[in-house]
């Protein structure tokens, strides 16, 4: 039975969501480039009010795409934490790790146990 791992693996909108996060983090990288090479291609004389309208209209919209996805992500992550199979997989890793403390409990008492008794039987056997 795959697990929640395996499913979003086969999912193709876990690989767009991917691709599209890397594609805009590619795109707003690349705005300081792309204006260093609108400084050099324009006459310093109107440099100022090009560059200026360039970065503004960029700068902008990058905010603007940047806070648009961030929304989309935060409405995203909630919907999933909500969906019945994530609650169940928060359980069952809940339940692993209740079980797993248990368990060490119970080989430190028994380490502790065994320990006394190797001592007991030595004194036995030694004395």
């Amino acid at each position: 039975m795959p697990n929640i791992t395996d499913k979003l693996r086969d999912s193709k909108a876990f690989y767009v969501a991917a691709g599209a996060g890397d594609l805009a983090v590619e795109k707003i990288r690349e705005v300081p480039e792309r204006l260093n090479r609108l400084q050099e291609r324009t006459d310093p004389k109107d440099l100022g009010g090009v560059a200026l309208a360039y970065a503004t209209r960029v700068g902008g919209r990058a905010a603007e795409v940047v806070d648009g996805l961030a929304e989309r992500g935060k409405k995203i992550v909630s919907r999933v934490e909500h969906q019945k199979a994530t609650q169940q997989l928060e359980e069952s890793a809940k339940s692993t790790v209740r079980k797993a403390k248990a368990a060490a409990g119970s080989a430190k008492e028994t380490t502790k146990a065994a320990g006394k008794a190797a001592g007991d039987a030595s004194k036995k056997v030694g004395g």
